[in-house]
């Protein structure tokens, strides 16, 4: 496997490694458990499959080696081009040779693995030829279970009651991830005084910040927690949202979820055929349905139950011991020489 992350951390120190950067140590623990080898960031080293989780320059060239010698490899659609608007710092204006360099990079793979559905769509709508497998990046369930001591120690470094409602959201403080809607929640709540938002995440170098052209509002904004720390982060949590305006996946959703969170969720493609409204969460489009189904969410005990099971439920569908054992089954398959389709 090759995610690059560590060879770029002396270049760009960055605190938070993103989804992949939690996800796949714990994927390739998973793997190991089950009987797969796993070599973590050594191309040069013998294996039968080469699983790249990111479109970075020696991930490229590792995949065209690696394919000019018949070699099987695995491109793991973690990156979807349009991601890059409302992260990076020009994003927009990078989007459309970022999207031409990923169509190259995504067309190396033998297959091309994708968390959701959505995620081959796009890749396909784009011009990647595949063949496609849909496997969710999973959840650690063993890690991520509520532990209310660690709640109650977040809740008092933030100054929050036992009897007050936590509105909690998680993520890199950047546009897409839908801070001003946060926000706006957050100000639509300001006469609530049993009602506190913390936003956990930071900008990082070459991201943009939201809060740059959003004010803070009522949102409390720690910035960045560990990631050894976070399960304490969700412990806390009476209601997370999710205000994200695109995604592939959502780990830090999937995280909250394992840790019994009832989830309120934007309405966007990425989650129309596995996150079910009203089952697994409650979904909203506008700053306004935000509002209106937090309120619901935070007045009605017996909902936020139902929410917080039906979140339960979504994390045990995309057990990372499912994940792993997917992905064992596809290495053979490529290692085996069978076509992939």
């Amino acid at each position: 496997m090759m995610t690059e992350l560590e060879m770029y951390r002396s270049i760009i120190p960055f605190k938070n490694p993103g989804g992949m950067g939690t996800n796949v140590p714990m994927v390739a623990r998973e793997l190991e458990r089950i009987g797969v080898k796993v070599l973590m960031n050594k191309p040069k080293e013998d294996y039968d499959v080469l699983h790249l989780h990111s479109p970075l320059p020696d991930s490229f060239l590792w995949a065209l080696r690696k394919r000019r010698q018949g070699r099987p490899v695995v491109v793991h659609g973690r990156h979807l081009p349009e991601l890059i608007k409302g992260g990076f710092v020009g994003g927009s204006f990078a989007y459309p040779l970022v999207r031409k360099y990923s169509v190259k990079f995504y067309n190396l793979g033998t297959v091309v693995l994708g968390a959701t559905p959505y995620v081959a769509k796009a890749l396909a709508r784009d011009g990647v030829r595949g063949p496609f497998r849909v496997i969710p990046n999973g959840i650690d369930r063993e890690v991520f279970v509520r532990d209310p001591t660690l709640g109650r120690q977040f809740r008092e470094r933030m100054g929050i009651s036992g009897s007050e409602r936590l509105v909690l959201s998680v993520g890199l403080r950047i546009p897409r991830k839908g801070v001003d809607t946060f926000v706006a929640l957050s100000n639509a709540f300001k006469d609530r005084k049993d009602v506190k938002f913390v936003w956990v995440g930071e900008s990082e170098a070459l991201l943009e910040d939201a809060l740059d052209s959003t004010p803070k509002g009522e949102v409390v904004f720690p910035g960045h927690v560990p990631f050894e720390e976070i399960r304490g982060v969700y412990s806390a949590a009476d209601v997370f949202v999710f205000p994200t305006k695109a995604e592939s996946y959502g780990n830090v959703m999937l995280e909250a979820a394992s840790c019994g969170c009832p989830l309120l969720i934007r309405d966007i493609p990425v989650y129309e055929e596995w996150v079910q409204d009203g089952a697994h969460c409650m979904k909203a489009r506008t700053d306004a349905e935000f509002a209106s189904k937090l309120g619901e969410l935070l007045d009605d005990d017996a909902l936020r139950g139902r929410m917080a099971e039906g979140a339960r439920a979504l994390a045990a569908e995309h057990d990372m011991k499912k994940t792993a054992q997917m992905l064992k089954e596809l290495y053979e398959e490529l290692a085996s020489g069978r076509p992939v389709t």
